[in-house]
């Protein structure tokens, strides 16, 4: 009974090696691997369409998915002649607020949906400067503009920034941050400058459905959901947090994540084998103790 004891105890913790080596990111809301971040219902100004129920992100081998959910067509709607829509996602894996970030060009960024006739093609982006395009979209000048107008909820960008305040802490150093103004936080929403460096594929629901994702389980499914994928190679490994704005700035969403390095076979079985040779280790030296 001592031997057998012995070798499922290093059986188990080699398991706990082999878990520990191959999970995915933990943050925000973990659900059938998707990580969420969900918004507020009720903070996208100018009704239904401009309104972000949630984000999400799931790394699948060596692709990275991500879903968008709310009233927003990926064709944007019109507004007096003027297309608004979805604006581009961020990847800040720097540890830097979004602002600094930017300044060093140090962001990545995809560009999913083209609706505004700019050069910047869809796609995955490194070395990224972000600029505001709120103006030209008949939008917000700032987020403290944003947050006068009465927008202040709670999750007001989603589950891992639930406060005005963790929001501008993201966005901005921490001098403005403790002192925001309608002329120190603007709303940087869309690529400046950057450097294309691979595509990104569109996926269906019927994809987004195969692969887990499940917005109704938090009560989050809006009557748009938008999905693409690409390859995680074109991005850093780590933490990260990815943020989105409407063109408008009327609302956005942000989430922390981390992208991990997908386990070499080779490392797995290693680990496998560590633990059956400590198994096969104790259980001889067991049987050593009980001949003497």
């Amino acid at each position: 009974m001592s031997t057998l004891k012995t070798f499922l105890c290093a059986t188990a913790a080699t398991l706990t090696l082999l878990s520990v080596a191959g999970q995915q990111a933990n943050a925000g809301q973990i659900y059938q691997d998707w990580n969420y971040g969900i918004d507020s219902f009720s903070d996208g100004s100018g009704g239904s369409s401009y309104e972000i129920k949630g984000i999400a992100t799931k790394q699948v081998g060596d692709q990275i998915y991500v879903a968008l959910t709310g009233g927003m067509p990926l064709a944007g709607v019109d507004d007096g002649g003027t297309n608004i829509g979805w604006s581009d996602l961020f990847l800040n894996f720097s540890g830097k607020d979004f602002q600094t970030a930017s300044n060093d060009k140090d962001l990545f960024a995809v560009r999913f949906v083209n609706n505004n006739n700019t050069s910047i093609a869809t796609g995955v982006y490194t070395g990224v400067d972000a600029k505001s395009i709120t103006a030209s979209h008949h939008g917000y000048g700032s987020l403290k503009q944003y947050y006068n107008s009465g927008y202040d909820r709670t999750d007001t960008q989603g589950t891992d920034f639930s406060t005005q305040q963790s929001v501008y802490n993201y966005y901005q150093p921490s001098a403005v941050a403790n002192n925001p103004t309608t002329s120190n936080t603007p709303i940087l929403n869309a690529i400046n400058s950057g450097t294309k460096v691979g595509n990104i594929s569109m996926l269906s629901a019927l994809n987004l459905s195969a692969a887990g994702l499940d917005f109704g389980y938090f009560n989050a499914l809006g009557t748009q959901t938008i999905g693409f994928s690409f390859d995680k190679n074109l991005i850093a490994n780590g933490n990260y947090i990815a943020n989105i704005f409407l063109d408008c700035g009327n609302d956005a969403v942000a989430l922390k994540g981390n992208v991990k390095s997908t386990p070499e076979p080779t490392t797995t079985a290693g680990l496998f084998v560590v633990g059956l040779v400590f198994g096969m280790t104790q259980i001889r030296k067991s049987r050593k103790t009980a001949l003497s």
